[in-house]
């Protein structure tokens, strides 16, 4: 398979992230450069809300997404040259599935974070609307399997990027331009706006299903961002709120845990910092 993938594309850009917390904007934006045509969305669901197995991984890859259309097409059809992007859920990872798609990659791979008392409010606001459950499994966050995947690419000496994307929201120029810079693709203007495609099917319904029937008509997952016209501020938070959100799901202790490792990533040299960024971190410094 890997060597499958490699004949048929020159990049391969693999994105990994907890859920919520905007990595699927970040595979939109990079959809946008030339670079990127075609796309596999989360190969390894389905072997975790399944069992699907190495079959359903395989399958996923073998019938990637034309960016351009949405179609899916055999990946013997792809044009020699052409450019992938995987994006992936932390937690749907094992450890050996992790260190398989870091060897599909030509770049540094690329994990999206952000505050996990926002993605942690989103995804209960996801599985009440999917499944009518008042919390998740903390697992199901992503974050112990980011801190995991992060230190195994440390120990192995793998370069990797991570990205905030509450920075992204708050200087989209900035961030995309040293996003792009970072994973090795050419500067390219405008990638941080894009045409609404709400009709753009990312999971197949039979994996969908796996983790609830609703997705099968309508997955909630990726409505919003599917319907946007590119990077979008952050609106005000009511940090109150949403603690009472955290606290009633009964995650109030994994959420500061996940916070402080949060913290942590923040502090990371490989962090993406765009003008502003930097223009804030040096005054920090003085």
């Amino acid at each position: 398979m890997e060597a499958e993938l490699a004949n048929a594309y020159r990049t391969r850009v693999v994105l990994v992230s907890p859920p919520r917390t905007g990595s699927t904007a970040v595979a939109r934006l990079l959809w946008q450069h030339s670079m990127i045509t075609h796309h596999c969305h989360e190969p390894f669901e389905a072997c975790y809300w399944g069992d699907g197995g190495t079959a359903s991984v395989e399958s996923c890859l073998r019938q990637p997404m034309v960016v351009d259309t949405g179609e899916r097409v055999a990946l013997a059809d792809v044009a020699p040259g052409s450019g992938l992007l995987v994006k992936e859920m932390s937690f749907q990872l094992s450890a050996a599935q992790f260190e398989q798609l870091t060897r599909i990659a030509t770049a540094p791979p690329v994990f999206v974070m952000s505050d996990p008392r926002l993605s942690t409010t989103s995804r209960l606001r996801i599985v009440r609307e999917l499944s009518g459950t008042s919390t998740f499994p903390p697992f199901e966050s992503g974050w112990q399997s980011l801190h995991e995947q992060l230190e195994f690419c440390r120990r192995r000496d793998i370069p990797y990027v991570l990205v905030d994307s509450d920075d992204l929201r708050a200087d989209p120029t900035g961030m995309t331009t040293a996003l792009t810079a970072a994973v090795g693709l050419p500067p390219a203007d405008g990638l941080e706006e894009w045409v609404p495609r709400p009709g753009l099917q990312l999971c197949s319904p039979e994996v969908g299903a796996l983790m609830s029937e609703v997705r099968r008509s309508d997955d909630p997952f990726y409505r919003k961002v599917l319907g946007s016209t590119g990077i979008q501020p952050r609106g005000d938070v009511d940090w109150d709120r949403e603690d009472a959100a955290i606290s009633a799901a009964g995650l109030a202790d994994d959420v500061a845990k996940w916070l402080d490792r949060y913290q942590e990533m923040r502090a990371d040299p490989a962090l993406v910092a765009g003008p502003r960024g930097k223009q804030e971190n040096n005054a920090h410094a003085v």
